[in-house]
């Protein structure tokens, strides 16, 4: 009789809509049965055995400004370029809120929250590093606003109380982490601008002894004086140089006999003959010969510029080895705390009501997958016992 009663359209193994209407409509009182006892479990579940998950949040803005090192260097170099397009300004506050939240994520910041709040035994955890990783991806969640540089960082516990507890726990790691890392920072750069700072001063003073020992040779102000007495040579010599360099050019794109090569080779050559009827025809014997001039002038000019240069960066080093030695000693706090973690009133989940309806359609469903089944398995059983 049970068999006759499922025999639906038997004579194809595929089922139709009307099929699945028939199972259901012959079977609709223990699938409702079913789905009854489903929805009834759920909400015992959801009611009165899993506990309620409360949230506390906290937001933190990011300083999103240069300071210390970074701003000197940002307001002491001025020709060199924003320090922008190196990727030190637009993008600093992207940089602050990543590293805040990976000093967040760190185990050396939750195994303090794990430790003060004694979770391994409240949670029953058999090793910290379940207890690390359970903390990381299930009750703390960190969002992050780049375009306003502000972070908010949540934590999820049973003991609402507990939850803003931790968020003020973490904000305290949070900062002393952060103070701790920037001052390591600041006595590394220290000590590497403190080097360069003792070997710029030592190559100021080689320079000034290299310029005093010039000065004692060929007078208290070579520059002068030999500028006044070579300047037409030296300005002819350096633009022969410059000119060979053009002649060297040419003959590599072109054929000695082209007539760019020709005419350039004529201009070095009139350029030589200037130059050696200066050298010939003045006489410099109350100071010295201008065919050495050009060469002296070069090299006090060099000295000269070494001594500039030394004395600028001795002068651009002076304030940042200042500054880093402050920075090393700063334990001023390091994040904006915009809002403090507040004791939450209302759950966060489980959202019962939400859970209830999902999983009793879930219980539906499937008691109409088990009767289609059913009904798959005794018309099978059919169809063999008529091949037999």
């Amino acid at each position: 009789m049970e068999e006759s009663n499922l025999k639906i359209n038997s004579n194809n193994s595929s089922l139709t809509i009307l099929d699945v209407i028939s199972i259901f409509l012959k079977n609709k009182k223990n699938i409702f049965i079913l789905t009854g006892i489903v929805c009834v479990v759920s909400i015992i579940l959801y009611f009165f055995v899993f506990d309620l998950i409360y949230m506390s949040t906290a937001s933190i803005k990011s300083t999103s400004k240069s300071s210390g090192l970074l701003g000197a260097l940002e307001g002491g170099l001025p020709d060199i370029g924003g320090l922008d397009e190196l990727g030190v300004g637009g993008s600093k506050t992207g940089k602050e809120l990543a590293t805040y939240e990976e000093i967040l994520m760190s185990r050396r910041c939750l195994e303090v929250i794990i430790n003060k709040f004694n979770l391994m035994e409240r949670e029953d955890y058999q090793f910290y590093e379940d207890a690390v990783k359970e903390f990381r991806e299930e009750k703390l969640q960190i969002k992050t606003d780049k375009l306003s540089g502000i972070m908010y960082v949540s934590v999820l516990d049973k003991d609402p109380n507990s939850a803003k507890e931790m968020v003020e726990l973490l904000l305290t790691e949070l900062d002393k982490i952060n103070i701790e890392l920037s001052v390591t920072n600041a006595k590394n750069n220290r000590e590497f601008i403190e080097k360069r700072y003792y070997q710029a001063r030592e190559d100021l003073k080689s320079s000034e002894d290299s310029l005093k020992s010039f000065q004692l040779i060929y007078g208290v102000a070579p520059d002068l004086q030999i500028k006044a007495a070579a300047q037409t040579a030296f300005t002819l010599e350096a633009e022969l140089k410059a000119e060979e360099v053009k002649l060297d050019v040419l003959k590599k794109m072109l054929s000695a006999d082209q007539p760019e090569v020709k005419m350039q080779t004529e201009k070095i050559n009139s350029l030589k003959n200037k130059i050696l009827g200066i050298n010939s025809s003045t006489d410099l014997n109350e100071f010295i010969r201008l065919g050495n001039s050009p060469h002296i002038v070069i090299s006090f000019l060099r000295l000269q510029r070494e001594v500039e240069i030394q004395t600028k960066i001795l002068a651009f080093i002076l304030p940042l080895y200042e500054q880093s030695k402050i920075e090393e000693k700063r334990e001023t706090p390091t994040i904006m705390v915009l809002d403090k973690p507040f004791v939450a009133e209302r759950k966060t989940k489980p959202k019962r009501l939400t859970m209830v309806v999902v999983i009793t359609f879930f219980g539906f469903f499937a008691s109409n997958v088990l009767f289609i089944l059913r009904y798959k398995w005794v018309q099978f059983k059919i169809n063999n016992h008529k091949l037999n």
